[in-house]
Formats: structure tokens, sequence, C-alpha cells
């Protein structure tokens, strides 16, 4: 329908999108909207040779347990090649979508026919019979010159473009009516930089968000919470209680080879687990019910849901046994690999010694892999506590190494910030924070998933550390996890939540938004006064697109000269009953952004707002 509805946008939003999400009374519905918008600019005042233009192209698709249904079927999460799209990790409520791709003997060219058979629409994509819904192949040295793809939004017509596949022309980008839980659908964009080469950024904002009144099973259901006439607009993002926000879950990440497939796992990975045995850990083990008990079983249930076709290897240490670095396993195949755990003797949480000696095997160890993406997973219930002056050891490592980054003053032996009595301090936690840093973002980049089973956000703490980083959950995701990858999980869920941490913590292509929810990708995507997530345009540095600065020196320029970049946004429903999202809908806006490299920093510009007129 027509909407002459008055909205802002930038005009330096190269891609844009209008999105609306509604759902049918009688189970769970989304539809979305997407514009997109095209413009030459040159920054700051300054004459540029050349022109930066930035043109797009999409494929998408859709699962909705019948479209593609002859070449999937559903499937235990912890099937071996299952393909998994995790729940919330402390929702035991709610499932993770799970199917075993069928029709072929080679599990990948059945994913491909899967993949095929669900796509719904793309441009280009005429094929001379109107479009079959799949990407027509193109010829990237032509796309700046001939007239392959299209200029779309605003004024331009371009959703009505006859290369456009034919059935979803004049549409919007994403227009889905009536999904279900186990539902999902991905789009894959690609964007080509004519000319000169230029940062990129991905963005986005919340339009509108409603609740349009209450079902009897959404109004009966525990988990419905906002008023039946809630409306929340751009401002209330941080606030809406419209469920449908944090029920639909997102993941957003590179996509080199452009197949619309995020690579659930590397080639190879080699991953180190990370186990906490301090003090604060209760009970044995060997005694049911106890937390030492359910942490045991969470982490060997993690184990036994990694990939055994040898593309994952896994070790293991334990810190805190003794006040030390305990019961070491160096890197082998997962298949028959445990976990051990002390009965007794728990101490302190030298968690610098752990990140540091977990690295050292990761690059030094006899079966690692030179050309394996590297991981360390955390598994803690509390901050950083350890001696100063003191030397860890374990595996044949020591800690601290002294190399700049791995302790405050390497030239001293031992760490300098420890507090000897037992608390968790500012000073800990900042020594910590900068192993941390090294471990992730240093000359040899290493993926830190943190997994916080503790239930106390502020536990031994001391004022000084509360201060300066409020409590640990915030310490934990902020300062030691990688950007989303961070974890939090009761106990008494850790096993049952196995596949989906695995599903969220083992991809192999870099995800820069991990298995979050719509409303944490709608915060991220309006960061940065509007630009949105900056992207890197060298995934083998360090940059972290959340967090960083966006003139951060690990990020990079995007190359021109009609160069193909691919980013995929892929969202889905996990498997519950849904009943609290009856009926919501929301409406948002996503989108790319350019700037040239030259006379640029990265650290982008204050957009430009006009006022146009938005369709729906």
């Amino acid at each position: 329908m027509n909407d002459d509805r008055q909205f802002s946008v930038s005009r330096r939003k190269v891609l844009a999108g209008l999105g609306t999400i509604g759902i049918a009374s009688a189970g769970a519905g989304l539809g979305t909207t997407a514009y997109f918008s095209d413009q030459e600019t040159f920054q700051n005042n300054q004459l540029t040779a050349g022109t930066l233009d930035m043109l797009v192209d999409w494929e998408e698709h859709y699962y909705d347990g019948t479209i593609g249904g002859d070449f999937a079927a559903l499937a235990s999460p912890g099937d071996d090649g299952a393909y998994v799209l995790p729940a919330p990790v402390n929702n035991p409520d709610s499932k993770p979508i799970a199917l075993q791709f069928t029709g072929d003997e080679d599990p990948q060219a059945a994913k491909d026919q899967f993949w095929d058979a669900t796509a719904i629409e793309a441009l280009p994509d005429e094929n001379g019979d109107g479009g079959d819904g799949i990407q027509d192949d193109f010829d990237d040295a032509l796309v700046c010159t001939e007239d392959i793809l299209v200029d779309v939004g605003g004024g331009n017509g371009g959703l009505d473009s006859p290369k456009r596949t034919a059935s979803s022309r004049g549409d919007p980008l994403i227009d889905l009516g009536d999904v279900k839980p186990g539902d999902f659908g991905e789009v894959t964009f690609s964007y080509h930089l004519c000319d000169n080469p230029g940062y990129v950024w991905m963005n986005g904002e919340l339009v509108s968000a409603a609740e349009n009144g209450h079902t009897e099973p959404e109004d009966s259901d525990p988990q419905s919470d906002g008023p039946a006439d809630e409306v929340s607009g751009p401002e209330d993002l941080l606030t809406s209680q419209v469920e449908i926000l944090d029920e639909m879950l997102v993941r957003m990440w590179y996509d080199p080879d452009c197949n619309n497939q995020i690579t659930e796992a590397s080639a190879d990975l080699d991953v180190m687990i990370a186990v906490d045995a301090s003090g604060s850990i209760d009970g044995s083990p060997e005694t049911g019910g106890t937390e030492a008990f359910n942490l045991v079983q969470g982490v060997n249930a993690f184990v036994d849901a990694l990939p055994t076709d040898g593309s994952v290897q896994i070790g293991s240490l334990v810190f805190g046994e003794n006040d030390g670095i305990t019961r070491f396993q160096s890197l082998t195949s997962p298949t028959g690999f445990g976990v051990t755990y002390p009965t007794s003797g728990r101490g302190d949480t030298p968690l610098p010694p752990a990140l540091d000696i977990a690295e050292q095997e990761l690059y030094n160890g006899a079966n690692q892999r030179p050309g394996a993406q590297k991981a360390v997973v955390v598994f803690t219930d509390g901050g950083p506590n350890y001696d100063s002056g003191t030397t860890y050891s374990g595996g044949g490592y020591t800690a601290p190494r002294a190399d700049p980054g791995y302790s405050v003053d390497p030239s001293t032996a031992g760490y300098e910030n420890g507090s000897d009595d037992g608390s968790v301090d500012a000073d800990e936690m900042a020594e910590t924070a900068l192993v941390a840093a090294e471990v992730k973002n240093g000359g040899t980049p290493v993926r830190v998933a943190v997994v916080n089973v503790g239930d106390d956000p502020t536990a031994a703490m001391t004022a000084g550390a509360i201060s300066a980083y409020t409590d640990l959950p915030t310490y934990l995701a902020d300062e030691i996890a990688s950007t989303n990858f961070y974890f939090d999980i009761d106990l008494n869920n850790l096993t049952a939540a196995a596949d989906s941490l695995v599903a969220s913590v083992v991809v192999g292509e870099k995800v820069f938004f991990t298995a979050g929810t719509l409303r944490d990708a709608l915060v991220a995507l309006s960061g940065n006064d509007g630009r949105g997530v900056p992207l890197d345009g060298d995934r083998s540095t360090g940059f972290d697109e959340l967090n960083g600065d966006e003139n951060d020196p690990q990020r990079d320029c995007f190359t021109g000269g009609g160069t193909t970049h691919c980013v995929g946004l892929q969202w889905w429903l996990p498997v519950d009953h849904a009943n609290q999202i009856q009926g919501d809908s929301v409406s948002f806006d996503v989108g790319f952004y350019t700037e040239q490299c030259r006379h640029n920093d990265g650290t982008g510009m204050a957009p430009e707002e006009v006022t146009t007129a938005a369709q729906e």
C-alpha cells in the first residue's frame, strides 16, 4: 500500500531499508521492507579525483517448513552435520532450529540444493523468464560501466525494476506475512564501490513497534508484558515491551564467498577450553546437583556437541585449582575428549595466565594447525583474582610471557596487579583486560568466548572495581570476550544450552553480530551517530566491529573498482510456543553507508538529514 508518511533518513545511507514485521494472530508472522538509495559524495569539501559510488544487489532466502522441504529434514541439534540456528542460551523453553540436509551424498551439495530451493527473490534476476529467485551471474568488472544493477530507493523506482525477480517487483525487499516458530530467512547483500575505495558502515534503526492488541493466547501468556495498545518509536528502542524485539534472533557476518550461507565451522578450528575451578564453585563434580557437577556436565556436553568430522580440535586447562593452571590437555580430536575437574583444593581465579597459556597452546602445540581459526572458551563464575609477582605454568608453558600486553610490566616477574587478598579489584580487572585484548587483537587474533555461569553480578568486587566496571557481566562482555561472544547461562541450564552454545561459538566466517535479539541488532546498527557498525575491509585483523573505534588502525577500507563485497543478515524464530508475540509488528531501517578512503581516517561524518516519502 502507499503511505505518504514522512520520515527522516540520511542522504549518506547508500543502502537503506524500511522493514515491517507483522505477527499473525494465529501464530507468528514476519514482514520486512527494505529500500535502497545511492549518492555520489565528495567528503569534507575536498576535491577528489574520480567518484565514490556504491551499487548494491541481493539474494533472499526463506524456509517455512515447506519451501525447501524436499532437501531438508528436522534433526536433533546434536546430530553430526546438523545445521543449527541457536536458541537463546538461557531460555530452557526455547529450542534451536536444527536441520539435516538430504538429497545428496555430499553434505555441501545437499545444502546448496536446499539453498537454491529456498531462494525467493534476487536482483539481478532476469534469466529471460521472469526470474527464478536465484541471482544471475554478472561480471564485477562491468557493474560500474554497464546497465547491470539499478538505483533503488527514494524516487528511483528500483524495486519495480525488470532486473528484479518478477514476482517481487514493487514489493518490499523482505515481505513475509506469517512466520511461525521454526522459520528462518536470510538476505546476502553485496555492494560494489565504483572507482575509489571506501570505508563502509552497516546501519539501521527502529521505526516503530506495536502490540496491535492481544489475542486470547497472548493475553494469557505470562511472558506477554506490553500493554495491548503499546506503540513504540525509535526513541523507545531500549524500553519498548513489544516482545518480538526480543524473540526474533539475528546474526550478521562477512560472506566472502557470497553464497548466502554462513559457514558453521571452519575447515580447521583449534579451540582451548579454560574452566574455572576457584573456591566460589561449590560441591563435588561427583555429587549430582552441585555447582561443580553441573559445570562439568555442561562443559562436557559442549565438547560432545562439537563437530567430529576433523574440522575441530579441542584442548583444555583448569585454572584456580590450588591457585594454579592444572589438568592441562593438549589439542586433540573431540571424540572421547572429557574435562576432568578437582574434588577439592580450589583457590583463586588466575584468568590472565589461563588466557595466556591457552593461546600459547593454540599457536605452539604439537597438533596446532597454522591455517586454523583459533578460539578460547572460558567457563567462569566470577572475576579475576590472583597473586602479584607470581609466575604460572601449565602444559610446559609459562605465564606471563615477557612480551608487552601479557602483563602490566613484562620486565618484572609475574603479574603487577594481583590483589593478594582474595578480592576482585579494579587493578586486577584492568590487567586481565590488557591480556585479553592482546590475545584477541594481537598479531595472531584469537576469538575469546566467555560463558558466565555465576549468579552474583558483583561477586567479591571491591568498591573501586564496581566503580570502574559496574559489574562482572558488563566487564566480562566488554573487556574479556570477543564482541558478541559473551554468554550468561545459569548452571542448571548449561547442559541443555550446549548445542546452542556450539552453534554460536563454532562459526567459520567472521560473524560480527552473533545470535543476538533484533533489539540488540538495532542498537548496534543505530550507533556511531547513525553511521552504524563500522565494517572492516581486511577480516584477518583483530578489529572489533561493535566496540572498536571507527578510526582504529586495524580497520581497513574496502577496495573499489566494482569489486563485490558481501554481507549476510539472517533472522530466525526459535522453536517455542511464542504466544507472547502474536499480533506484534515492528518496522525498522537497515542500510549501508560509505565514505571515501582518501582524506578520511574512518572516523565518519555526522549524517546529513533529509526528508523523503516512505512507501510501504
